[in-house]
């Protein structure tokens, strides 16, 4: 059966005033012809990095709360039953609660999953490249949607954090950071396909009001695009998006993986909503494929430094570094034998102490 070019809803949105945000989200959803079910279960997969100390950065890391909003009041006049799930490199239940989300929640009766503290199931897979065998929250077995709200950002392993990416989010806890550690480079982005293959959503709503350039996912620069973009297949989105932040969509290692097996048929896709799609220039992140030769030994030779004016001595990039070459001294401090250079480090500092030393 020959695959379809799916519709993508580019349209405009400025602020996140939540009535103007209402009206975008209910025009892309009708630009694209989504209608749900009327009570069918449906779980939202926003992204939740972490709480940015940072005046001003929060919106540009994580889905904004205007945004879940309308998706949930939409959701509700279909009497649909509301789960919002989330597994983040930090405390989880404490990030639902500190964004709002958990408010957003109780305000329509939506359930809060944290992947890790649920039921896990086993996920077989024979066709996937490396995640053969993954648990998941059976939740995600037994819901009829899933919508995934990624945000418009870089990212310093895959390009882009847009959907495909956004699905890392439902590997439960610490196995993250465990796949981190086995999968480096483009292996990564293998291993988000295998997870999109197992569960692609059935709606994508992208956060591209305001974005993060640079070295996103969070240490990056809040970047203004003003959009919001929606469609039913996140591959279709991922391209349309990329296009956007000045990418070649080909350049995407999760677009092309996906593409190279088949789930989607080329990089094309039905622009609805604008006549033309804008072109707004992402700042790029440092990646080691882009360097040449002679840039690759200079950036291997920049060790991650602690700034100790801004480190606060909690612990974090140690807990959660997957190759566990992190110590407190009473500073970080990291072995460069054991560091994979996945940057986790850097990416979920809540003081942003970390970084690339200098020359």
């Amino acid at each position: 059966m020959k695959q379809e070019i799916e519709k993508v809803a580019v349209v405009k949105c400025p602020t996140y005033e939540r009535h103007k945000v209402d009206k975008a989200i209910r025009n892309a959803l009708k630009l694209i012809k989504f209608n749900p079910l009327n009570r069918t279960k449906v779980l939202i997969k926003p992204n939740v990095v972490m709480l940015s100390q940072e005046k001003g950065k929060q919106n540009a890391i994580t889905t904004h709360l205007s945004l879940i909003e309308a998706v949930c009041k939409f959701l509700k006049e279909n009497e649909c039953k509301i789960y919002i799930g989330e597994s983040s490199f930090m405390n989880t239940e404490l990030a639902l609660k500190q964004t709002g989300i958990a408010n957003i929640a109780k305000k329509y009766k939506a359930k809060l999953i944290v992947f890790e503290q649920e039921k896990l199931v086993n996920i077989n897979d024979k066709h996937a490249k490396i995640l053969k065998r993954f648990p998941v929250a059976r939740i995600l077995k037994e819901v009829d949607y899933i919508i995934d709200m990624p945000k418009m950002k870089t990212h310093t392993l895959t390009h882009v954090s847009l959907g495909i990416k956004n699905l890392y989010g439902l590997i439960p806890g610490g196995l993250k950071q465990r796949l981190h550690n086995k999968a480096k480079n483009e292996r990564f982005s293998e291993i988000l396909v295998d997870i999109y293959q197992n569960f692609p959503p059935q709606l994508t709503i992208l956060d591209g009001i305001l974005g993060m350039e640079g070295h996103g996912p969070a240490s990056g620069i809040p970047k203004h695009a003003g959009l919001i973009l929606a469609s039913k297949n996140t591959i279709a989105l991922d391209i349309a998006a990329s296009k956007i932040m000045g990418f070649k969509p080909e350049e995407i290692h999760t677009t092309r993986f996906a593409i190279k097996r088949k789930l989607y048929p080329n990089y094309s896709f039905q622009l609805v909503g604008l006549k033309s799609l804008p072109v707004i220039h992402f700042k790029k992140p440092w990646t080691r494929k882009e360097l040449s030769k002679e840039m690759i030994s200079t950036f291997k030779e920049k060790p991650i430094v602690c700034d100790t004016t801004k480190c606060i001595k909690c612990g974090i990039c140690a807990k959660h570094c997957p190759a566990k070459a992190i110590k407190l001294v009473p500073y970080p401090t990291i072995n460069k034998k054991k560091c994979i250079r996945c940057f986790c480090c850097m990416e979920i500092c809540p003081k942003h102490a970390l970084s690339l030393k200098e020359n």
